[in-house]
């Protein structure tokens, strides 16, 4: 195993950790409202805040296994070769201008969000919302983090 897969592997162990925690936090939601009528603000955060990261930090590990969703019907027909520059041009001409634009998009609102300091607009809520918005410009910095781990390899490393 190389050592770009190592850490892809401790990364998704990370958001299985993660995932756990909204599981957990999500039981003890439900417990706390419909056992004992009480609503706990912070932990309804926590439970969404752990969704949100597993969703939006998960997107990379999904590329990384190929286990993204594709929308081509004709993709599990082509060769390897020809999945290998469906690919690479797929990434070259969407994924990338796609995340500069996500982060270009998003950057000044999450920037404002640290500035303020931004915490929830619920009552008893979490002054965590800042942290929350980071998660917009994480997802495609990670992304193209990635991109350029794999299209900078060596040839002879193997993806996966």
């Amino acid at each position: 195993m190389n050592k770009h897969n190592h850490w892809m592997e401790k990364y998704g162990a990370f958001l299985g950790w993660v995932t756990l925690g909204m599981v957990l936090f999500s039981f003890v939601t439900v417990v706390s409202r419909n056992l004992f009528n009480v609503v706990w603000i912070p932990v309804q955060e926590l439970a969404i805040y752990c969704h949100a990261t597993a969703l939006m930090l998960g997107m990379v590990y999904a590329w990384h296994h190929d286990k993204h969703v594709r929308v081509d019907v004709f993709y599990q027909k082509f060769s390897k070769s020809t999945k290998n520059r469906v690919n690479f041009w797929g990434t070259l001409l969407l994924l990338i201008p796609m995340m500069a634009f996500v982060i270009w998009s998003c950057y000044q609102y999450v920037i404002d969000a640290w500035l303020r300091l931004e915490g929830s607009g619920e009552t008893g809520g979490l002054p965590l919302m800042f942290l929350f918005k980071t998660l917009l410009l994480l997802m495609p910095i990670t992304m193209l983090g990635y991109v350029l781990v794999i299209l900078f390899k060596k040839p002879t490393e193997e993806r996966g």
